[in-house]
């Protein structure tokens, strides 16, 4: 036996022995062990359909989170799990330097889907994945084009663009502290978030703090030498701060700074594509053409891990001709095909059941709700995002924005109470991030705002406002 101690493996309806078991064989990304044992256990779900999950206890929740802002075509979706199934009935695995017909058809597809000339993909198994590819192809993209000083990165300070250990320098995501993987790679450059609700310039409208923002990635390019700087990676909603837009005209003026000092512009859409917010890319909504964009999430609809980073012609070209000019990069399941099965059966069922629409319309819905609940509680300072793809921000004071300490507890209270009210969303602090399935109903829309006023306003009493 490879452990000296005798180990249990519980059976798959042991709730007590699955929880155990967790806690001391299991990693559950960014929870302490310590506060896991006190709680119990990690959620355990046994079921799901829709916007729902059920867990080993029998409790049902609206899932508000879409699993981690993947399930955009809802729970329980027996046709992509059959198109898996047939998948790995026919081919599991290509074999190296190969491929099959369904990696083949999901890259055509993409290059219908997405917007401009993004026409030629790199599949991965996740985001984080397909960002670390995006930067390779920037980089690589300029030696080949004899710009092999371009190897600097500008991106958003918080930002969130993975978890490996190159991705995560990318932003400041609070659930991924740095100060144990210090020090900070010198190829990373941070520029400010165009916030409008805290802009770091003082910009009294969201055109204004757009264009001082924008202006900012600009004077990181000269203080840094355009002749340094490979890319400008960005999202176009901005979700570890809760659904942020920059306000109008500031991805459009990046566009005309990137192309200006010949910077390649990458957005990562990981979360936003495939429908959440209302279009089908988050590019579609800016009308902004990146020249590389990052996918992941929605792209099976978390029935696989799947990712990919999609290249412009003009940036795909500068890759052919010489074996010299080869994007040398792989990872072992890139273009899995029961990943890519996956894919085809999720974005079909996205174009048949009008899943891009629905987003749009049930997010106006949504919106209008979180307005009155902002409203109504004081606590609540701002509401903001597009689509299904939306957040709060909590505050002690509106007119100061201050936030409550850490010792106030707000992410866990509003956690319970959400939780009390059949929704599951872990909020981490101040922000209430909302990103249900795409396929939530008008009534559904109410139902998961109920509870979060409720759970607002349960909050409110335990702090006595």
């Amino acid at each position: 036996m490879a452990s000296e101690s005798q180990v249990n493996v519980p059976a798959a309806d042991d709730a007590n022995g699955l929880h155990m078991a967790a806690v001391d064989h299991l990693f559950v990304g960014t929870r302490n062990a310590t506060q896991l044992a006190e709680e119990g256990g990690p959620l355990m779900l046994t079921g799901s359909d829709g916007i729902y999950v059920d867990d080993i206890e029998g409790n049902r929740y609206i899932d508000g989170i879409g699993g981690m802002y993947f399930r955009n075509t809802g729970h329980g979706r027996h046709e992509v799990a059959e198109a898996i199934y047939e998948q790995l009935k026919d081919v599991s695995m290509h074999v190296y330097a190969g491929s099959t017909p369904s990696t083949v058809r999901l890259a055509a597809k993409l290059a219908e889907l997405t917007p401009g000339d993004l026409t030629k993909t790199f599949f991965t198994s996740g985001g984080s994945e397909s960002v670390e590819s995006a930067l390779k192809l920037a980089q690589g993209y300029h030696n080949r084009v004899g710009e092999r000083g371009r190897y600097k990165v500008i991106s958003r300070k918080s930002s969130y663009h993975g978890a490996t250990w190159g991705t995560m320098w990318l932003g400041s995501h609070p659930f991924l502290p740095r100060e144990e993987y210090q020090p900070v790679p010198s190829h990373v450059v941070h520029a400010s978030d165009p916030n409008p609700y805290r802009c770091e310039f003082g910009g009294q409208t969201p055109e204004e703090c757009a264009e001082l923002c924008a202006n900012s990635i600009e004077q990181a390019i000269l203080f840094h030498s355009p002749e340094s700087i490979s890319a400008v990676i960005a999202e176009p909603v901005s979700q570890p701060l809760g659904g942020v837009l920059a306000g109008p005209g500031y991805f459009q003026r990046v566009r005309e700074i990137c192309d200006k000092y010949g910077v390649l512009l990458i957005f990562d859409e990981v979360i936003t594509g495939f429908g959440r917010t209302g279009k089908w890319f988050g590019a579609d909504m800016l009308g902004v053409t990146p020249d590389i964009m990052t996918i992941a999430k929605g792209l099976t609809g978390g029935y696989f891990p799947m990712g990919g980073a999609i290249a412009t012609k003009r940036v795909s070209d500068a890759f052919t001709g010489g074996p010299d000019a080869t994007f040398k990069h792989m990872f072992t399941y890139t273009g899995h095909p029961a990943g890519c099965a996956a894919g085809l059966a999720n974005i079909e069922i996205i174009e048949r059941e009008g899943l891009v629409e629905n987003a749009r319309i049930q997010g106006e819905r949504l919106w209008d709700r979180l307005q009155e609940i902002k409203d109504k509680h004081p606590i609540v300072g701002d509401v903001r995002g597009i689509g299904l793809l939306q957040g709060l921000e909590l505050v002690k004071d509106r007119e100061t924005k201050e936030h409550w300490p850490a010792s106030a507890e707000i992410g866990p209270k509003i956690t319970q109470g959400l939780a009390d009210r059949g929704v599951w969303i872990r909020v981490g602090s101040y922000i209430v991030p909302l990103a249900p399935p795409l396929t939530i109903t008008a009534d559904e829309v109410d139902e998961l705002a109920a509870a979060v006023d409720g759970a607002v306003g349960d909050t409110e009493r335990a702090l006595g406002v």
